[in-house]
């Protein structure tokens, strides 16, 4: 992949989307081997780096914090180019990023990225439906399929609108996007990242996801639950999560982390 030009020039109130596929996109490989891990354990992590702003901060926790360091897969929401290229180099992981929208007070890209040391393919970028009311940023999701140990794993890196830009049903409309697209697989799946909602993976769990971060607790400020880890289609033995607080954070969301125990297949009598 190759960097694609954006082509479009901010306005003054109003964001400027990217509603067909790739967009501007960056992607590059990894310069690190894969961490040394039992076969049977996928880490995954999740974090919201507000804007992308604080990226060198987030770098070092992601590096040095024990529960988040060596991540087999990780998925950053609010991130551009740079700030993900940064990331990427701190920890030696190959990434994948598709802009969503050029946002109007930032002057610069907004969208989603997935990091990992494992390879990276088939990576595109899904439009999600409802754009922003008054601003009208849209929002997308980040695809790629990341080869852990020989087992592809479609994973997709989310951030939902808040129920205040578009409402509790345009969330779930969003969520509904990415599940059908998800059901063009019946492989492994991972769907990641921040829902901007407590409720809607609700959705994920009538359609057999396992929903490893329903009693996270607080992901971000005022105290809600808004980041999450779901798989599908991997037997799960046991999953350990959790998210790290400090006094200080360079987020307003908090990392989230989930050690995902793989069941071993059941011998044919």
């Amino acid at each position: 992949m190759v960097w694609l030009a954006a082509g479009a020039a901010s306005c003054a109130h109003q964001g400027v989307n990217y509603p067909t596929t790739p967009g501007p996109c960056i992607a590059g490989p990894p310069t690190a081997e894969p961490a040394a891990r039992g076969s049977d354990t996928l880490k995954v992590v999740t974090w919201n780096i507000k804007w992308g702003i604080e990226a060198e901060a987030a770098a070092q926790m992601l590096a040095n914090e024990e529960a988040l360091r060596d991540a087999d897969i990780i998925i950053l929401q609010e991130m551009y180019e740079d700030a993900v290229q940064l990331v990427a180099a701190r920890l030696g992981a190959g990434y994948v990023y598709y802009a969503a929208t050029l946002h109007p007070r930032l002057k610069r890209h907004v969208g989603n990225a997935i990091l990992s040391r494992w390879p990276i393919t088939g990576d595109r970028k899904l439009v999600l439906p409802h754009d922003a009311r008054f601003i009208g940023t849209g929002r997308a999701a980040v695809i790629g399929t990341v080869t852990v140990r020989g087992n592809p794993i479609r994973v997709y890196g989310v951030h939902f609108a808040t129920a205040i830009a578009v409402g509790d049903n345009g969330i779930r409309d969003q969520l509904r996007t990415v599940m059908r697209n998800a059901d063009s697989t019946a492989g492994p799946v991972l769907i990641a990242g921040d829902f901007n909602s407590t409720r809607a993976g609700g959705l994920l769990l009538d359609e057999g996801y396992t929903w490893h971060t329903r009693r996270i607790g607080p992901t971000a400020a005022g105290g809600l639950a808004l980041d999450h880890i779901f798989t599908r289609s991997i037997s799960v033995a046991s999953s350990r999560v959790g998210s790290i607080d400090r006094d200080y954070l360079p987020s307003d969301h908090r990392p989230v982390w989930a050690l995902i125990t793989i069941a071993p297949p059941v011998s044919a009598q």
